[in-house]
């Protein structure tokens, strides 16, 4: 009887999962606007609530995502805008699915075991994030303590780690690095993990900065959209939480729109928008955990940075406003000119550095421009990564080594920046 039950369940199983399928981008094109003054952009802002239509970016030159029925009509709008463009990605899914063979050829290949996952070749999952932080605590108990946060929506343990050298640590500056507030930025977090290999794993090679500086890093902000854009039933380009909304089939909230800084002032109150700003400020438990870590620890935090892709920018307050500069503006650009010249020296990649309304455009209640003007964090920074080009949305799992190691000499040569500015290097 055991054995007739357990052939039916895995027959209802097999079936169940015949069924689930990921939401398909089939013949979806991605277009990239060129135009001739970035003003000319205005006309393309209706768009941003158009169904089937997504803002990949919000650049000068920016990529959009078009699915097919609104093809037609949106290439016959460019054409009578006079706006020049060019199709980058002829048919989305072929991405996705060549993403998704890279991950499945990477395992086959590899010998699986729970205990070595850190060989940055292939996006992790939530469960190897959330396995490998638990190892580094384990092993290196006297630089690295574990971080429960909390629980997400769908009640995912959300973990971090604080890192620093043994030692009273009282005076120490804070630095919080936090990553994948937006679900489909699978480099995001790859950056904030190995930021953790090299300072846990590492440590001979960073003293300056572990005994000088107290580390919080949070890899998965987003960890239920996260897991979605992988699932079998989910949403390669899924942004949001994946909280329900009241009165509504929409479910999720941009949990970057959702702090309290010109919270949704000109965003989406469309419950469907990508941008979706919430009912309120902080009205999602993932940007709330954000909030706390920064208030318990705003007399000492100098530096946090938010990493996302893509882009290659490295962007100040504020978001929320045109020619609208921090006090402190000329010190956050070189700091972030510090950031930008480090990473440059590994592999020649160029960032911008500038203020968010700048370089990317207008969005508010985000959480450096709240960072900085709420809690009063002096240097407070988005990190957009690079992006996949005409490969998808993110870079290529081959890309991920490259882009980690250069972002982590960007991220410490701004931490050396924090420590002579802030504490300046003991005789030790």
């Amino acid at each position: 009887m055991k054995a007739t039950f357990f052939g039916l369940y895995a027959i209802l199983l097999a079936l169940s999962l015949s069924l689930c399928h990921a939401k398909s981008y089939e013949n979806y094109k991605v277009y990239q606007v060129s135009p001739e003054k970035e003003d000319d952009l205005r006309v393309l802002i209706p768009w941003t609530e158009r169904e089937g239509v997504d803002f990949w970016d919000t650049s000068a030159e920016p990529r959009i995502m078009v699915s097919p029925v609104g093809q037609q009509e949106f290439e016959d709008f460019l054409q009578l805008s006079k706006l020049p463009y060019t199709v980058v990605i002829e048919n989305v899914e072929e991405t996705v699915e060549r993403e998704r063979q890279e991950q499945r050829e990477y395992w086959a290949k590899r010998e699986i075991t729970p205990r070595h996952t850190d060989d940055f070749q292939h996006f992790w999952s939530y469960d190897e994030i959330n396995a490998y932080l638990r190892r580094v605590a384990q092993d290196s108990p006297e630089y690295v303590t574990l971080l429960n946060l909390g629980q997400s929506f769908e009640e995912r343990e959300i973990l971090g780690v604080r890192i620093t050298a043994p030692g009273n640590d009282a005076q120490r500056p804070i630095i919080y690095v936090d990553a994948t507030i937006h679900a489909r930025e699978w480099a995001a977090p790859m950056v904030a993990v190995y930021l953790i290999h090299e300072l846990a794993e590492h440590t001979n090679d960073h003293l300056s900065v572990l005994t000088n500086v107290v580390w919080i890093i949070q890899p998965l902000v987003n960890p239920d959209g996260y897991v979605f854009t992988s699932a079998e039933d989910g949403d390669r380009f899924w942004r949001k939480t994946r909280t329900i909304n009241e009165n509504t089939e929409c479910l999720g909230v941009d949990a970057n729109r959702n702090y309290d800084h010109y919270w949704a002032n000109g965003n989406s109150a469309s419950f469907c928008s990508l941008t979706y700003s919430g009912t309120a400020p902080f009205s999602v438990v993932e940007s709330r955990i954000v909030r706390d870590i920064v208030l318990a620890n705003q007399d000492r935090m100098k530096l946090y940075v938010s990493t996302h892709s893509y882009g290659q920018l490295f962007m100040y307050p504020f978001s929320s406003h045109n020619n609208v500069f921090p006090e402190n503006f000329r010190f956050q650009h070189e700091a972030g000119d510090v950031f930008a010249e480090a990473l440059y020296n590994v592999h020649q990649t160029q960032y911008r550095v500038g203020n968010g309304a700048g370089i990317l455009g207008i969005s508010s209640g985000t959480s450096k421009d709240w960072t900085y003007s709420g809690p009063g964090i002096p240097l407070s920074y988005t990190l957009e990564l690079p992006g996949g080009g005409s490969n998808g949305f993110d870079l290529p799992a081959t890309a991920i080594e490259g882009v980690i190691t250069e972002t982590f000499a960007g991220l410490r040569a701004i931490a050396e920046f924090v420590v002579d500015r802030y504490y300046p290097l003991s005789d030790a």
